[in-house]
């Protein structure tokens, strides 16, 4: 009888890891998916693609067009949306994992590659997030897979669903036809090509022009940072040396392609406000495609070159999962979408009610995903990702006055209310002229709460804010130790 292959053996050891991790993080669901899944929830109530159901202060806040667009299906079927994003999320890990075992070699490499991601936390919690970050990582790893090995339909289909999920990859709006040239495709080829990605760029640009009077997403301006930091490329660059490696020692086309890609993107990332970078969110969009690339390229390697290539890759990895390995932050992201429901989730039903009582019509707070989804009300995001007149004029006394809301929440502690000037002085010119008194304070855990203010007593709110504190006044151990004793598809709704 054959021994099992070592790699097998270090292979299975990795599954009970990667249950464990599905267990905990497969129940975490980010507040910003609620601002996308907004657009189609809209649509199908409103009849209008906006983020306010009014469509007062019209602002592309999505960078997801395609998840933005799938979010129609399930709101016009009366379905979950937590939990319909949970199945495309298992849907998308399920057969991104069946193509890159098909195009691997060596496919035993490629399932150790696959399992050793899965073992890092923050891949799971990226996979479930209800966000676009895996789909972007898993096809960008395709499309330097396909290209290598000439594949130009294949490719195409990638490029396309790429520049439709993240703006990031709007660089291969000319880096494919470079790609293509590169590789003598043929003239006749690449000119179909580019003429068909030309087309697809026209229309996703001209709409969003037509439409919102933009055509980039409201985030390129929010997120627009005040130069490149030093801090933050250390944090973010070195992800991209594993593009250098493949220059030098395998294809030289995609080496070169990968550090003029990632390289750019690095670069943008180092000189942005990367605002929800959650578990290394950003760095995450440079390892995925790298790594899964590479666990194909180290597949179809032979003998001992192989061997010390798949310990590189692993090492590589494994460099990713300690930056994102301190212990607090992994129970606060364990804890995260359960607090959420008995938080913000809370909140939002509230808001909902009271507006259908003609109680409230408009709120102003920061955290504009599960609140202002659940509300139906217009919803001043004093972040500015889901404002335009915010992104071009700042939160100044007009935009709150415009605005007018009934509700006003302000970020805070246990402590009191942080001091952010840009988010607040407005807003608390606006309380004083009002006449907005505290009403009362959201717990979402004791480091963050939301001081709520209103103009008088809103016995439905103070009712969800001491239920929030009931829930979530726990410390971080104490909660998870109560919520981590049921299963993660007991979090699957909204």
């Amino acid at each position: 009888m054959t021994p099992p292959r070592p790699l097998a053996t270090l292979t299975a050891l990795l599954v009970p890891v990667v249950l464990v991790n599905l267990w905990i993080y497969a129940r975490f669901t980010v507040d910003d998916a609620f601002i996308t899944w907004r657009y189609g929830l809209n649509l199908i109530h409103h009849g209008i693609w906006a983020y306010n159901p009014d469509g007062f202060d019209l602002t592309q806040a999505y960078t997801n067009p395609v998840f933005a667009a799938l979010s129609i299906l399930p709101a016009a079927l009366g379905l979950d949306m937590v939990l319909a994003f949970k199945l495309v999320s298992l849907t998308v890990l399920i057969v991104l994992a069946m193509l890159l075992l098909r195009e691997a070699g060596d496919k035993l490499r490629m399932g150790f590659v696959l399992a050793l991601l899965m073992a890092v936390p923050a891949t799971v919690a990226h996979a479930f997030s209800g966000l676009e970050t895996v789909v972007y990582g898993g096809a960008l790893g395709l499309f330097f897979i396909l290209q290598q090995t000439l594949r130009w339909r294949a490719a195409l289909a990638c490029v396309a669903l790429l520049v439709l999920t993240r703006p990031e990859a709007w660089l291969l709006y000319i880096l494919y036809p470079a790609l293509m040239i590169a590789a003598r495709a043929g003239a006749r080829l690449v000119a179909i090509h580019s003429a068909l990605l030309a087309l697809l760029a026209g229309a996703y640009f001209g709409f969003h022009l037509w439409w919102f009077g933009e055509a980039l997403p409201n985030t390129y301006f929010i997120k627009a940072g005040d130069g490149f930091r030093v801090a933050q490329a250390v944090a973010i660059l070195p992800y991209i040396l594993p593009a250098l490696a493949v220059l030098v020692f395998g294809n030289r086309r995609t080496g070169a392609a990968m550090l003029l890609y990632f390289g750019a993107v690095g670069y943008s990332y180092a000189g942005s406000d990367l605002l929800m970078n959650y578990f290394q969110r950003f760095p995450f969009q440079i390892l995925l495609p790298m790594a899964l690339y590479l666990g194909w390229a180290v597949s179809r390697m032979d003998g001992a070159r192989a061997h010390a290539a798949l310990l590189c890759l692993a090492l590589y990895i494994g460099a990713f999962g300690w930056h994102t390995a301190r212990v607090a932050e992994l129970l606060v992201y364990a804890n995260y979408y359960p607090r959420v429901l008995d938080s913000h989730a809370l909140l939002g039903h509230a808001l909902h009610g009271l507006g259908r009582e003609g109680a409230m019509s408009a709120v102003a707070l920061g955290d504009a995903g599960a609140p202002a989804y659940h509300s139906d009300l217009r919803v001043l995001d004093t972040y500015g990702l889901a404002s335009h007149r915010v992104a071009r004029e700042g939160l100044s006394d007009a935009v709150v006055a415009a605005y007018a809301p009934d509700l006003l929440a302000f970020v805070a502690t246990e402590d009191g209310i942080r001091d952010q000037p840009a988010q607040h002085e407005a807003l608390a010119a606006y309380a004083a002229a009002e006449g907005f008194t505290e009403l009362c304070e959201l717990y979402w855990a004791r480091q963050y709460t939301l001081r709520l203010f209103t103009r008088t007593e809103i016995p439905a709110l103070q009712e969800v804010c001491a239920t929030s504190r009931a829930r979530n006044g726990a410390d971080e151990v104490a909660y998870a130790a109560t919520q981590l004793r049921r299963p993660p598809w007991a979090y699957w709704h909204e």
